[in-house]
């Protein structure tokens, strides 16, 4: 993209943008860059589990870093099919244990009757909604759709929808389409970044290219339209959805026109994370209010409790990009800072250290940063406490999601939400 800087560091794609073009600089780069990773691990392996994550380690990353993947060897490695829901059910009971307080967590999940059915149904959705794609955007959709991810989306949309007493299975069709429109910002993001890997296997940018990639992204968005207009509570959701979908777009070109800088203030970075996280959080709670058949006060206190937990899962992401164990965060650390994004953790480091700034020069004009400044750096960030300012920060988001399920009814639905939102923001990777 014309004047914006786009990253070359260790998960670096840019050479793969055209067939065949497999960079021995850039596999180079992903094996040197991979900062604290422990020897032996894959540079880039999947990402770590999640409320629903079904990701796992994938030869793919030795085949980028040995240098010998092209866009027709990369085909080998096309996600696998849908989980089963008693795969499912394991993700779940596995990801409450990675929560500040995993009994609690379980012991909620397992009071909501039929979840595990019901998200189980789910998947089978996520495969039908891409049916009648012409066959090539349906393949990069499917395959980054088939590769797992954490679900918490649809997850939240079918606990809002029993919360407010309606049957789950008739917010179904909302939690497929906070999925797909999801799945669409991932497909663009890549591209956008020069990503080579998403959910430890290979990009569909890397295997299709980026014109299908953007184009089955934005399929995929008209797709989630389509849905939520033939649902009986469209009068409500559909609005909804295109409000969302306009402040994921200027969420994201915002985050463009500060990238490389390191000139964000906490402000820019609050409403970047507003627009392309928080938001669709939003609406994915209120949502599921309305397909329970509720209007008024229930959808919009569910629209603030996923706003909250939407803006906290994205603080505690950004401080674990500079604190987590690389092995179970599934990526190495300072990906943001190689990416040119300033978060949290990294505005108060600068704020209190300005001195750090004129190191961070080099990158903002464009240079890939070394291994020892990227270590410095996230040295920086830990020692002037910005790692606990982003958790601090994502506690009274959480607080305040929280204080927004008053206005909800009681309940096992309503239980499991408030416990979600404790492992989202307290979870270590």
């Amino acid at each position: 993209m014309p004047g914006v800087r786009t990253p070359s560091g260790p998960c670096d794609g840019s050479a793969l943008t055209a067939p065949g073009a497999a960079s021995k600089r850039a596999a180079t780069s992903l094996a040197r860059r991979a900062v604290s990773v422990p020897p032996g691990s894959a540079a880039c392996p999947g990402a770590g589990p999640g409320i629903l994550s079904t990701t796992r380690a994938h030869p793919f990353a030795a085949a980028f870093s040995a240098g010998s993947l092209t866009r027709s060897s990369a085909a080998r490695y096309i996600a696998p099919s849908m989980p089963s829901d008693e795969v499912i059910r394991e993700q779940l009971e596995e990801a409450a244990a990675h929560g500040a307080r995993p009994a609690k967590a379980q012991a909620a999940l397992a009071q909501v009757p039929r979840l595990f059915d019901e998200l189980a149904a789910l998947e089978g959705e996520l495969t039908r909604a891409t049916a009648d794609a012409e066959a090539t955007l349906q393949a990069a959709a499917r395959h980054l759709v088939s590769a797992g991810g954490k679900r918490i989306r649809p997850t939240v949309t079918l606990l809002a929808c029993g919360a407010c007493g309606g049957d789950m299975a008739a917010a179904a069709p909302f939690g497929v389409a906070a999925e797909l429109t999801h799945s669409a910002t991932l497909l663009h993001d890549d591209v956008i970044d020069d990503g080579p890997l998403r959910r430890g296997l290979p990009a569909s940018r890397v295997i299709w290219g980026n014109t299908v990639s953007v184009l089955a992204g934005d399929w995929l968005l008209t797709r989630s339209l389509e849905i939520v207009a033939a649902h009986p509570a469209a009068r409500r959701a559909l609005p909804a959805l295109l409000a969302t979908m306009r402040r994921l777009v200027e969420g994201e070109v915002k985050q463009l026109s500060l990238r490389g800088g390191f000139r964000a203030t906490e402000r820019d970075y609050l409403e970047v994370i507003q627009g392309k996280t928080a938001s669709l959080f939003g609406w994915a709670c209120s949502a599921g209010g309305w397909a329970a058949g509720v209007e008024g006060d229930g959808p919009v206190a569910l629209g603030r409790f996923g706003e909250g937990i939407g803006t906290a899962f994205q603080l505690v992401d950004d401080a674990l990009d500079y604190a987590a164990d690389p092995a179970k965060l599934g990526k190495r650390l300072g990906a943001d800072l190689v990416e040119g994004k300033a978060t949290l953790p990294l505005i108060r480091a600068l704020v209190a250290e300005p001195a750090l700034r004129d190191r961070l020069a080099p990158i903002a004009d464009g240079a890939d940063p070394t291994d020892d400044l990227c270590l410095e750096v996230i040295a920086a960030v830990k020692r002037t406490g910005g790692v606990e300012a982003a958790r601090a920060l994502a506690r009274q988001h959480t607080g305040e999601a929280l204080a927004a399920l008053d206005h909800v009814p009681d309940g096992p639905h309503r239980r499991a939400l408030a416990e979600a939102a404790v492992v989202l923001t307290e979870r270590a990777f």
